[in-house]
């Protein structure tokens, strides 16, 4: 049997909140949605239906387990606009002024992204939060290494979520092992 095509339909069943349209173009009062009872069904990771609970009920397929969030909210993924995914492991480690925290905690953490073994392990950790958080795309910055970003978006296409990343152009204020050239950052991007 082809294990990409077993259908694995499930759903979630709360109130939602979602547009029609764009918000920021079209009046919200008429393209906010708002489901008090609502039901989101997914197949293979995809949202396939969705609406007021009673009317996807009827076009539920038999046996599919609904997960009810009485007292919680359904939305849209969350989007995060700027986020340097290799600072991860340096979170909270804070107290300084900005360069000297870079001199001391992020540059060192980001010399370890050379590895790809290590980059694809807090990639990993990232893209988790990412999802425990409901992050689902994100604009987000690598280290010079193209490993970084390999890694990144390696495991966010496993895992079908949306990244726009690229590696980090830095040729000053850092040490040597994470300086790059403008040609090199071209040839690597």
């Amino acid at each position: 049997m082809d294990v990409c095509a077993v259908d694995h339909t499930s759903a979630i069943r709360g109130a939602l909140l979602t547009f029609t349209g764009d918000p920021f173009t079209d009046d919200p009062r008429v393209v906010l949605r708002y489901e008090r009872d609502a039901i989101v069904v997914m197949a293979n990771g995809r949202i396939v239906d969705c609406g007021p609970a009673a009317e996807v009920t009827a076009r539920l397929p038999a046996g599919t387990p609904i997960t009810h969030y009485g007292n919680a909210l359904i939305s849209a993924g969350f989007i995060d606009a700027h986020v340097h995914y290799p600072q991860l492991p340096v979170i909270g480690a804070g107290g300084k002024p900005l360069l000297e925290w870079l001199t001391a905690c992020t540059f060192p953490a980001e010399a370890r992204y050379a590895d790809i073994d290590y980059a694809r392990s807090v990639a990993a950790r990232y893209l988790d939060e990412n999802l425990r958080q409901g992050i689902t795309t994100a604009a987000v910055f690598g280290t010079v290494h193209p490993a970084s970003v390999d890694a990144l978006f390696e495991d966010a296409q496993r895992r079908g979520l949306r990244m726009i990343a690229g590696k980090v152009l830095m040729d000053r204020h850092a040490p040597p092992e994470l300086l790059d050239t403008a040609t090199r950052g071209y040839d690597e991007s």
